[in-house]
């Protein structure tokens, strides 16, 4: 028996599925990536408006299937999800997942580090016995190894809280808000002597599929390309996202 396409499946299943992690919603500190809007209680962030556009080009409704972050990989190649909206595309993982050619957010890697810390070299912190924590499932441990090859590398689901309570020496981060850093007034990013925004990393988020599926991966380029024309992947992923976003530079 022939399988079917994925792209079929999904347009006869009548269902786009897309794994997200629910945070706490901007107002709270956190990136617009996947959280409930306060006000409407709609599923909201960059991850389901990219899915629901898709999902409505497909004349299917969008599910946003709650898991933790480490496990949205596996749930993309067990097919219990169809579409990875945005993760980072790095060589690692796409040996694993089929990226698209279209690009999302432009991720910048910085360090969150403790507001009374005299840190301004990436050799402050690339010592034994020092610890940088990182999100649960983040590609940037794989920066992480190759930055800071002595320090001990912990991972959690809200990791600038071991900094800021001293468990851990830095926090690497790929999306600091200008709220969060007005609720975290002992947290602060590490900069050179010269006051410049020390970045370890640039990295673009994109969608991913189960390999293999090459006309399903046809049609999401083709989307993307369609609305990078009409200037709404620009609006949502750069002046939207970066809205949110602490100094850059």
């Amino acid at each position: 028996m022939v399988e079917k396409a994925l792209l079929e499946e999904i347009r006869e299943r009548g269902v786009l599925r897309i794994p997200v992690d629910f945070s706490p919603p901007p107002a709270d500190g956190f990136p617009p990536e996947f959280y409930i809007d306060p006000k409407t209680g709609k599923e909201w962030g960059i991850a389901p408006i990219m899915g629901r556009l898709m999902a409505d080009d497909l004349d299917v409704r969008l599910e946003c299937v709650d898991m933790p972050w480490p496990e949205h990989i596996p749930a993309l190649l067990s097919g219990k999800v169809d579409l990875l909206p945005k993760h980072v595309n790095t060589p690692k993982r796409a040996l694993l997942v089929e990226f698209t050619n279209g690009r999302f957010m432009l991720y910048r890697v910085t360090a969150l580090i403790q507001e009374k810390q005299l840190i301004s070299d990436k050799e402050d912190l690339n010592q034994e016995g020092k610890i940088i924590s990182v999100w649960y499932g983040s590609s940037i441990k794989d920066i992480i190894k190759k930055e800071f090859p002595l320090a001990t590398i912990k991972e959690f689901k809200f990791p600038w809280i071991e900094v800021q309570e001293g468990r851990a020496d830095a926090c690497l981060t790929d999306s600091v808000t200008k709220v969060f850093l007005q609720k975290h007034p002992g947290l602060k990013l590490m900069r050179d002597k010269e006051g410049k925004l020390i970045i370890f990393s640039r990295e673009y988020a994109q969608p991913g599929i189960k390999p293999g599926e090459q006309r399903f991966l046809s049609w999401i380029n083709n989307w993307y390309q369609y609305y990078e024309a009409q200037g709404t992947i620009n609006y949502w992923c750069n002046t939207w996202w970066e809205s949110f976003m602490a100094d850059r530079s």
